[in-house]
């Protein structure tokens, strides 16, 4: 980090944040002119601002697959965002949060942050997540923490079976089928494991909803 700001001689990242130390992230200056600033936020002064995402998604698409043979059935229904952009805010990816330490959290994920040597945990110098700090100076918007949300996931899939006629006419019923059906199954996503794909950008903190469940369920449909 020393070497980092020992570059930067016209103010460091103090625009950003300060007393940066060990563990803290090193922003890239872009246009070069020895200090990490946001300029004028406008097109023609953007300082080391550039556009790095588009949190919008792209490629919405659903496949919906059913077949049936001998009285069995199958349904098979997928939907999900090929293409998608997205930079956390919230204390569900961050754990630790400029919000202050009520508005914290951690979580499994949260465990794997940067720790010096000695430290009684054990170090952990090459760490996914910044040192934690009640503040947002390593949580500006920056490449390293754009998520690919991009997702495809099991909606539903259901299973049935219709007893043959033989027997329902017995039983003076016109049809009876029996049905097992689950929910959210199945997920393929590289988003963090503690953001959903479909809620991302929901709520206070960017995501902080209670994620989709899976459910498995089962019954029967009855006509007369």
């Amino acid at each position: 980090m020393d070497a980092h700001l020992a570059t930067l001689v016209n103010g460091g990242q103090n625009a950003v944040g300060s007393r940066w130390g060990a563990g803290d992230i090193m922003y890239a200056d872009i246009n070069g002119d020895g200090k990490i600033s946001e300029g004028s936020r406008t097109t023609s002064n953007p300082g080391d601002l550039q556009i790095i995402g588009n949190s919008a998604p792209r490629y919405t698409f659903g496949v919906d697959l059913d077949a049936s043979w001998k009285g069995f059935d199958f349904r098979m229904f997928w939907q999900g965002v090929a293409k998608r952009d997205y930079f956390p805010t919230g204390l569900t990816f961050w754990g630790a949060t400029g919000a202050g330490q009520f508005w914290s959290t951690a979580f499994t994920e949260h465990l794997d942050y940067f720790r010096e040597e000695g430290n009684a945990l054990g170090a952990n110098l090459d760490s996914y997540y910044p040192r934690p700090l009640f503040g947002d100076k390593n949580q500006r918007a920056q490449t390293k923490y754009l998520q690919n949300a991009a997702y495809a996931r099991l909606k539903n899939l259901q299973l049935g079976y219709t007893l043959p006629d033989k027997f329902t006419k017995a039983l003076r019923i016109s049809k009876l089928r029996f049905f097992v059906s689950g929910e959210n199954l199945v997920t393929i996503t590289k988003l963090a494991k503690s953001l959903d794909p479909e809620s991302v950008g929901i709520g206070r903190q960017g995501g902080t909803v209670y994620p989709l469940m899976k459910v498995i369920s089962g019954g029967l449909s009855l006509n007369f």
